[in-house]
């Protein structure tokens, strides 16, 4: 994902990983859950194998 001039000059200030995070998100990008939640949908993978190897990234 390129790195747009906003989210650059949020972490060059320091932002929090938060707030970073949740501008990524919405410029874009997949957490690894997110992706493997789609791969669960295409039947590529099982929730028990997302579960065991992403963390959850709600917060």
């Amino acid at each position: 994902m390129p790195i747009s001039d906003d989210l650059k000059e949020l972490i060059l200030s320091r932002g929090s990983h938060f707030d970073i995070k949740k501008r990524a998100i919405g410029r874009g990008m997949k957490t690894l859950r997110m992706s493997g939640i789609t791969k669960i949908a295409e039947g590529v993978t099982t929730i028990e194998e997302i579960l065991r190897t992403t963390i959850d990234d709600r917060q």
